[in-house]
């Protein structure tokens, strides 16, 4: 499997998480939030689809990964989520977690690599998953927005809504 291939693979794995847990709450924020997070990763996933048939690569230009190191791996237990975050409420702060061990791994990847060809993919990898962190961001400001949003300091709007 190359490179591009096994962050397809971890996508997918990342949509069907997000749908899980967009499923196991009953809290529209947090139904929300995973849904969107689903849709972002779904669209991801479809980008490095259209890169990899673009790039066309060969196992021999880009090194075949393990199959152990192309797995999702959350920081948010999937199991019990409704247990996790009720202990931490802020499911945010887990998914840019997983994001950010996303991108390192490719920086990793980038600075291990025998051959240009490999190096150049990698950080353009990494590249792509800093784009989808700020996405990730924008999603999550969309969702918290309407409960910390500040009109007018002299109004304090931020009260319970």
């Amino acid at each position: 499997m190359n490179i591009i291939e096994c962050t397809i693979k971890m996508k997918a794995e990342a949509r069907a998480h997000y749908e899980r847990l967009a499923n196991a709450f009953d809290d529209k924020e947090l139904k929300r939030l995973f849904t969107l997070l689903a849709a972002a990763e779904e669209e991801h996933r479809a980008l490095l689809e259209k890169i990899n048939d673009r790039v066309h690569p060969s196992e021999d230009d880009l090194a075949a990964l393990e199959a152990s190191v192309c797995v999702f791996r959350p920081t948010l237990d999937s199991a019990n989520p409704v247990k996790t975050l009720r202990r931490d409420p802020d499911a945010y702060r887990h998914v840019i977690a997983d994001e950010q061990e996303t991108i390192e791994l490719f920086d990793q990847l980038a600075s291990q690599a025998d051959n240009e060809k490999l190096k150049k993919l990698c950080r353009i990898l990494a590249n792509q998953e800093r784009r989808h962190l700020k996405m990730v961001e924008n999603i999550y400001a969309f969702v918290e927005d309407p409960r910390t949003y500040l009109e007018w300091g002299e109004f304090g709007n931020l009260g319970r809504l």
